[in-house]
């Protein structure tokens, strides 16, 4: 049997010149971008491309496969996965052959996904790729032409069955769509309307559970990671590749933006600035000065992102007995579901429109393509402060 192993590798611009060397692929499964294998310590070296290594008889072959990390471990599995099936029809006695004139589905999710990124949609073109290549699993069809309206069904029978909300069942579905449709799928296959789900208004931390939370936090590295989330709304990825070189403390200016080396883009492709608090600013100072050489603001002691942001936090609440002890999350693992990543920045976005900043700049700090996102976070007057309002009415 001919040799089928395939490798990711990187080829890269060295100190030594242009090299190969074996991609580094983490615990969880993904190749982290740029880093390759050599001499048995790991390497970043940002100029380069990746590529699939590989046999054709008794030849080393090696395919460009780009320089996106993900999109490349991705046509290392097809690859792998290609050979073993020209194996198996080989012992069979048949030859895989792709019929002309039909729309190969894999195929054209990689082009969609070029496309998005192509107008610069990095994070679209993510969730495109994500929805696309789970919608590709479950129905199991290799052409356009094969796709029926009950594979959308068995598609959100998947979800539903592997605890997916509504609504992320309605943003699949409106993804995976967009991807068909751009592979040549009859529209009279799709169904008539999107799976339905109830739009609720985006929750905010009180003062209460604010104040009781960050007066449970000895360590330094939490105070400033969280306060940095709730004060400039940051996204969980924003908040992960935040580096020391994005803050001027002269201006008191944090400036979001893309980190292509370490494979993140700032959602579509605007960078924007924000304004740091008086008392942020000192904190990140201070920080600073006794944490020099760090990259990452809220980073790992090995200089890389922290991607355990939200396991964290989970765990610091349920230390300091802040969990409600209702919800299913919290009763079966003691992981609140009323605190999470994204309610410091629905706060954030609150707490300046309660105080009177003005919607458009808003927009801008929160970085909404659109003034109807940011709307969403217009609450009405709740608790305490609705009963000073009405109490203050001379009836």
């Amino acid at each position: 049997m001919a040799n089928r192993k395939v490798t990711l590798v990187r080829y890269c611009k060295t100190p030594d010149g242009w090299k190969r060397y074996p991609a580094v692929i983490g615990k969880n499964g993904r190749v982290k971008p740029g880093f390759v294998t050599a001499k048995g310590r790991q390497h970043h070296y940002v100029e380069g491309h990746y590529e699939v290594r590989y046999y054709e008889g008794s030849k080393l072959r090696y395919k460009n496969v780009g320089d996106n990390a993900a999109e490349a471990l991705a046509a290392c599995h097809r690859h792998a996965k290609l050979l073993i099936a020209r194996d198996s029809a080989e012992a069979a006695g048949a030859k895989i052959v792709e019929e002309k004139g039909r729309r190969n589905l894999v195929r054209a999710l990689r082009e969609f996904v070029e496309v998005a990124k192509g107008r610069g949609s990095f994070v679209a073109a993510r969730d495109y790729e994500l929805a696309g290549e789970e919608f590709l699993q479950v129905v199991g069809k290799t052409f356009a032409d094969q796709i029926t309206l009950e594979d959308f069904g068995k598609y959100q029978s998947h979800l539903r069955k592997n605890g997916k909300s509504d609504r992320t069942i309605f943003n699949r579905h409106i993804r995976v769509k967009a991807f068909l449709r751009f592979a040549g799928v009859n529209k009279s296959t799709f169904p008539a309307k999107a799976p339905r789900y109830e739009k609720t208004m985006p929750e905010a931390y009180t003062a209460e559970e604010l104040q009781a939370f960050f007066a449970s936090l000895e360590d330094e590295q939490y105070r400033v990671t969280f306060q940095l989330a709730l004060k400039c709304g940051l996204r969980e990825q924003e908040l992960m590749h935040l580096q020391w070189a994005d803050i001027d403390f002269k201006a008191r200016t944090l400036l979001v933006r893309s980190k292509p080396d370490w494979g993140f883009y700032v959602k579509d492709k605007e960078e924007r600035p924000l304004t740091l608090p008086n008392d942020l600013c000192a904190l990140l100072k201070d920080f600073k000065e006794r944490h020099k050489g760090k990259l990452f603001v809220t980073g790992t002691a090995g200089n890389k992102p922290n991607t355990h942001l939200l396991r964290t936090l989970k765990r610091l609440v349920k230390a300091a007995d802040l969990h409600c002890k209702v919800c299913a999350p919290c009763l079966e693992r003691g992981e609140c579901e009323g605190w999470f990543l994204h309610k410091f920045r629905a706060t954030f976005a609150t707490t300046l429109l309660r105080n009177g900043v003005d919607i458009r700049t808003v927009q801008m700090l929160m970085g909404h393509s659109d003034l109807a996102s940011t709307m969403r976070y217009l609450r009405p007057a709740e608790g305490a402060e609705l009963r000073s309002k009405m109490d203050a009415i001379a009836w």
